[in-house]
């Protein structure tokens, strides 16, 4: 009657925190990927400039570059270059992706915290309006009495000490 179980709040908060860490880890996982994507383009770059090195001590040395070493640096070029490019779309899809799923377990803990609140509230009713209907039976069974006292009669006289009556377990039905 105070609010909600504690003990549920906390295991569902459980719950959220477990479901964050597990997001944490596949973004984790994918940053991993990402650099591992960035240190084959790091290698990448490093034999391009490899070959540019190799390519320019040819030139100093006065060896005659021929259209085949010049087509292999430029393809050498390309493919660096669609590397990067592909590292760069993984790197935002993975990205895009866990950002998605993040939203996606956020959603669906906004809506199983939305459903475990609407069935707390519903409960709490049928239990309120359980508690009034017992009242209202109480009241129509001392409505039925006589107003004198009888022996049986649980309730005191005066209708100013049903309360107290009442709160200290004398009332109809106390054992």
């Amino acid at each position: 009657m105070r609010g909600l179980d504690s003990d549920m709040v906390y295991g569902y908060l459980d719950l959220l925190a477990d479901q964050v860490q597990a997001t944490e880890r596949e973004l984790n996982e994918s940053r991993a990927k990402n650099q591992r994507l960035q240190t084959e383009l790091q290698r990448g770059k490093a034999e391009l400039q490899r070959v540019q090195a190799e390519l320019d001590h040819h030139e100093q040395a006065g060896a005659r570059v021929n259209d085949q070493v010049i087509q292999m640096f430029s393809q050498a070029q390309l493919v660096v270059e669609e590397m990067v490019q592909d590292v760069s779309r993984d790197a935002r899809e993975r990205i895009g992706q866990a950002r998605a799923h993040e939203r996606k377990i956020v959603a669906e803990a906004m809506d199983t915290a939305g459903q475990q609140v609407r069935s707390y509230a519903q409960t709490a009713q049928e239990q309120m309006q359980s508690i009034v209907n017992s009242f209202a039976t109480e009241v129509e069974h001392v409505g039925a009495l006589e107003l004198g006292a009888h022996p049986n009669d649980p309730l005191p006289d005066e209708p100013r000490d049903w309360h107290s009556h009442l709160q200290n377990g004398n009332g109809p039905g106390a054992k």
